[in-house]
């Protein structure tokens, strides 16, 4: 009778998983992203800027080469002209971040580095990630580092297949970081260069504790309340991010207004995977590098690591890319976590730029890729 019992209440157990499965793969649909703004202020993507033509492309893929449900991946690809023989740079977002952290809408000349980019002669993917945005969103226990690289495997390959790239980078901003990183580990021939911002190997025990009180539950409260069911998803609670991403006296409060406004859902599952890739890994990448940190970078920089110490620092966080075809790491004074997102935002761009030319292209950066 017990055996019965137990059978029965391990396929009753059975049964509400694959359920659950289904539901949300059958409700997994991306969300429109409007741009948000304060009345007010006018927000201008990339795609406005003259001579500057985007496609918007829906990749499909799977969560794994076992994966038995196909998810879309939404982006556009740009670039001034046709994008074929350019270099093209692949903008992969952290956590809570859509599109737009790359292509910052408010006073794009100066925030958003998808138009620079663009300026420079690049190509650009910008896209949501599977879990966010106009992407699909599968269960959030689902999502992890892995999965997401394996996601940008199938990214990759689509666009140099379909648009004769040459060369690839990959820009990572945060969890993005750490998703280049799984990618670059996993498909070391898929990429030319990896570019990390908002990333050491270091976690500050100041941010654990904040985002202990820092998020919510994304079906039940913020913007997504009602258009999630999923419970595992998260989204940072309003009037955080400046204390946790920004460097005050070096941000326009506008900034980060419009950030708040255009916060996206991060999954449960990232979260719990994200710190995998925190340890010794990224020491077998053999890709050319370059590490971006702002010094107030309040995620990453703090208890173990003063990143103040610029020279401390840098020699710390070098040993873990011995195998790196080069490495170069750059610091950023008075700079918070979104370093693409402070005043100082034209000068780092120009130096990712500058180091694209140089070790990707071999060249000088003249504007034409």
């Amino acid at each position: 009778m017990r055996r019965s019992r137990l059978s029965i209440a391990l396929l009753a157990l059975v049964t509400l998983v694959a359920a659950l499965m289904v539901a949300g793969w059958w409700l997994s649909g991306g969300r429109s992203t409007p741009l948000l703004s304060p009345p007010g202020l006018r927000l201008s993507p990339a795609s406005e800027l003259p001579g500057v033509h985007c496609d918007r492309l829906i990749i499909p893929a799977r969560l794994s080469s076992s994966g038995v449900f196909q998810y879309d991946v939404v982006g556009d690809l740009c670039a001034l002209g046709s994008p074929r023989g350019k270099t093209l740079q692949i903008l992969v977002s952290g956590a809570g971040y859509g599109s737009v952290y790359w292509d910052f809408p408010y006073e794009p000349d100066t925030y958003s580095y998808a138009r620079a980019a663009l300026r420079a002669g690049y190509a650009t993917f910008n896209f949501y990630r599977p879990g966010m945005g106009e992407s699909d969103r599968p269960l959030g226990l689902l999502l992890n580092v892995d999965n997401q690289a394996y996601v940008l495997e199938q990214v990759v390959d689509t666009l140099r297949r379909e648009h004769g790239f040459g060369k690839v980078v990959t820009l990572g901003h945060s969890f993005g970081s750490v998703t280049a990183i799984a990618h670059g580990l996993a498909y070391p021939a898929s990429v030319d260069g990896i570019v990390l911002t908002g990333f050491a190997h270091n976690t500050n025990p100041g941010f654990v504790t904040a985002m202990r009180t820092g998020v919510d539950i994304a079906a039940l409260r913020g913007p997504f309340a009602g258009r999630i069911i999923d419970p595992t998803y998260l989204i940072s609670r309003p009037g955080t991010r400046h204390q946790i991403f920004y460097e005050a006296a070096n941000t326009d409060p506008a900034v980060i207004e419009v950030d708040e406004m255009n916060r996206q859902p991060t999954a449960l599952g990232e979260v719990i995977s994200s710190g995998k890739y925190f340890g010794p890994q990224s020491k077998a990448l053999t890709a050319d590098v370059l590490q971006v940190l702002g010094e107030d970078d309040f995620v990453v920089c703090g208890g173990d690591l003063d990143c103040h110490d610029h020279d401390r620092t840098i020699a710390h966080e070098q040993a873990f890319f011995p195998a790196a075809a080069s490495y170069e790491m750059v610091i950023l004074e008075h700079t918070g976590h979104d370093a693409a997102l402070h005043r100082n935002a034209p000068a780092t761009t120009a130096r990712i730029l500058d180091w694209i030319a140089r070790r990707i292209d071999g060249e000088a950066l003249n504007g034409e890729k």
